[in-house]
């Protein structure tokens, strides 16, 4: 009885290492890969010969709390996944600045105001990710709002979709993050035209306005 005692006792001690044994144990260390979309698009043309300058202050530029380095994967409609080893090399909002910039004061020739009262575009990045599923691709949303000190003069919703065809010889990540480049783009030319165009009838309304209240 004695011996099966000591057995008991050294078994029971043995089990009880093991635990500590997994968990002071090193498992196999993620590496990370970093990603950025590429949103170059052939430029757009200028405004019409002898239009008057358009002005815009670039406001805030923000992303939902769920959009992080991390790349998304949405595999339903309520269920969000992250890759531990994809990452973008920046945050989303911030490639979204960039195309935005390019778009309006690059090739849609909008003097940039810095100080001042001016309209303002402020824009939300609300998806940026890859849809799993039947039909994989990638969707872009955003919420943009064109506004002065006062009042919202054009608030938009935008939603760009691109289908991921299968990856053949290209890395999944970098089909992922080229879609999302091209959706970026597209976005923001979206985007551009809008306030274009509500830039544009500004003056008119205010000259109109202007002569209702002068009669």
């Amino acid at each position: 009885m004695k011996l099966r005692g000591a057995f008991a006792l050294v078994g029971g001690l043995w089990l009880s290492v093991l635990p500590s044994c997994a968990l002071t144990s090193k498992g196999t260390a993620v590496e990370p890969r970093f990603f950025s979309p590429d949103f170059s698009e052939p430029s757009a043309p200028a405004g019409p010969p002898g239009a008057a300058p358009l002005e815009l202050r670039l406001g805030r530029m923000e992303s939902a709390s769920h959009l992080e380095e991390r790349m998304a994967y949405r595999v339903h409609a309520s269920e969000l996944g992250y890759s531990d080893d994809r990452r973008w090399s920046e945050r989303p909002e911030e490639y979204l600045r960039r195309a935005l910039e390019r778009e309006l004061f690059e090739r849609s020739n909008i003097r940039r105001v810095l100080s001042g009262a001016a309209t303002t575009l402020d824009v939300e990045l609300t998806a940026f990710e890859e849809v799993r599923g039947e039909r994989p691709r990638v969707r872009l949303a955003l919420i943009f709002r064109l506004h002065d000190d006062r009042q919202v003069a054009l608030e938009r919703s935008i939603v760009v979709e691109r289908p991921l065809e299968p990856d053949g010889n290209e890395d999944h990540a970098q089909r992922v993050a080229t879609a999302l480049g091209l959706a970026l783009a597209k976005a923001a030319a979206e985007v551009g035209a809008e306030v274009v165009s509500q830039l544009r009838a500004q003056p008119a309304v205010n000259t109109a306005v202007a002569a209702d209240q002068g009669g």
